[in-house]
């Protein structure tokens, strides 16, 4: 119609049919196979529609279009990226330690640390990164270290004056100015606490004036002989004769400027009451139930026993023994029945007949006569109980 003006609408569908090709309705793009990467949405590819590359762990898209268009044709536009392995960032630098020369890191990459001369590596912590999926590096602790320099102490020294650098394991010795002791370890060595920083093992040590007081033990003996006694000398002790140590027998001069343990003293030797059987103790000292050494106790036998010495026997007699310095009693007398003493001296005497060749027949008839005594005595100890079981 002439004059006739579309409306706008009208205007905005007349463009559409013309952008769109003829027959691309239902058309749709293939999937496309993408090494280590996929895109996304997986499915629904129509004419018109977007989809995005996303690359598995580790992988990067090559180039830096990563989203695709599918077109009436069939096809996607621009091509579909592909994936490439990822690499990590130069590894961080470590204090004190060099890396790997290389320059390239894809993933999985391993990369060691070695420690500069003079630093340490804790025995503990792996001197290992490793380049992962997400392109980072995995953890770097302190790992190549040297301990600071070691406390200073007044009126001493130590024995790293001249060291620069105190690695893993160094040993510090520490002494004192002359005249002084030295309180406290008298070493201290770098090391690692909770294996991952390095420290000294201990405080310092200190140096100060420390006498004990000279250690007096009555009746006893100290060696070595010592004029003075500054912290950490030590003594040992001994009694006289007669008295025996009660305590330890060396102490240490210590800190405080005490002696540790505590000094010990010489206690007298005593000897337990002597017993002597079928006996009594006939001494003034009657009844004590320790006697010190040098003491001399007598001994008389009860009725109807007699001592024993050598085959000769007097009921009067008395026998002494005594104290001796160990604590033990010189030999005690024996009580003996006066028939039990008979009989031990005929078996003496017989005893010497054959030490001395007497001839057979006279040890014979010694025989008969020991067999005889013995019958006598046995009589003699059945008509008593019979005498008793009569009373």
């Amino acid at each position: 119609m002439p004059g006739f003006l579309p409306w706008p609408g009208q205007l905005l569908a007349v463009a559409v049919l013309v952008l769109r090709p003829a027959g691309s309705l239902g058309v749709q793009c293939p999937v496309p196979s993408i090494t280590h990467g996929q895109l996304k949405p997986t499915q629904n590819f129509t004419y018109g529609s977007t989809a995005t590359l996303e690359c598995d762990a580790g992988y990067i898209p090559v180039g830096a279009i990563t989203t695709v268009r599918c077109l009436g044709s069939g096809r996607w536009h621009p091509r579909v990226p592909a994936c490439t392995l990822g690499h990590c960032p130069y590894p961080p630098a470590i204090d004190h330690a060099d890396r790997n020369p290389q320059r390239e890191f894809p993933v999985g990459t391993t990369v060691t640390y070695v420690c500069r001369s003079g630093y340490a590596l804790l025995p503990d912590i792996s001197p290992i990164t490793t380049c992962l999926k997400n392109f980072t590096w995995s953890s770097v602790p302190k790992l190549c270290q040297i301990c600071a320099p070691p406390p200073k102490i007044a009126n001493g020294q130590h024995s790293g004056l001249r060291t620069e650098q105190f690695s893993y394991g160094l040993e510090i010795k520490y002494s004192c100015a002359e005249g002084l002791s030295l309180i406290g370890d008298d070493s201290i060595y770098c090391t690692s606490d909770d294996g991952v920083n390095l420290a000294w093992s201990g405080p310092a040590p200190e140096c100060k004036v420390v006498r004990c007081p000279k250690p007096t033990v009555e009746r006893g003996r100290m060696t070595p002989q010592m004029f003075t006694f500054p912290y950490g000398a030590a003594v040992r002790f001994s009694c006289d004769e007669g008295f025996v140590l009660r305590g330890d027998a060396e102490s240490r001069c210590l800190a405080d400027g005490a002696w540790h343990p505590a000094l010990p003293t010489c206690q007298p030797v005593l000897c337990p009451q002597p017993q002597v059987a079928n006996g009594r103790l006939k001494s003034t000292l009657d009844g004590e139930m320790w006697y010190q050494a040098n003491a001399t106790v007598t001994f008389e036998c009860l009725d109807g026993y007699h001592f024993l010495d050598d085959g000769s026997m007097s009921p009067e007699d008395s026998r002494t023994a005594t104290c001796l310095p160990d604590g033990n009693w010189t030999p005690l007398p024996e009580c003996k029945k006066e028939d039990a003493a008979n009989v031990c001296e005929e078996v003496h005497y017989i005893q010497a007949a054959f030490e001395c060749d007497v001839p057979m027949a006279e040890v014979k008839t010694l025989l008969e006569i020991q067999k005889l005594f013995l019958e006598i005595k046995k009589l003699k100890a059945e008509l008593e109980n019979l005498n008793v079981q009569v009373l």
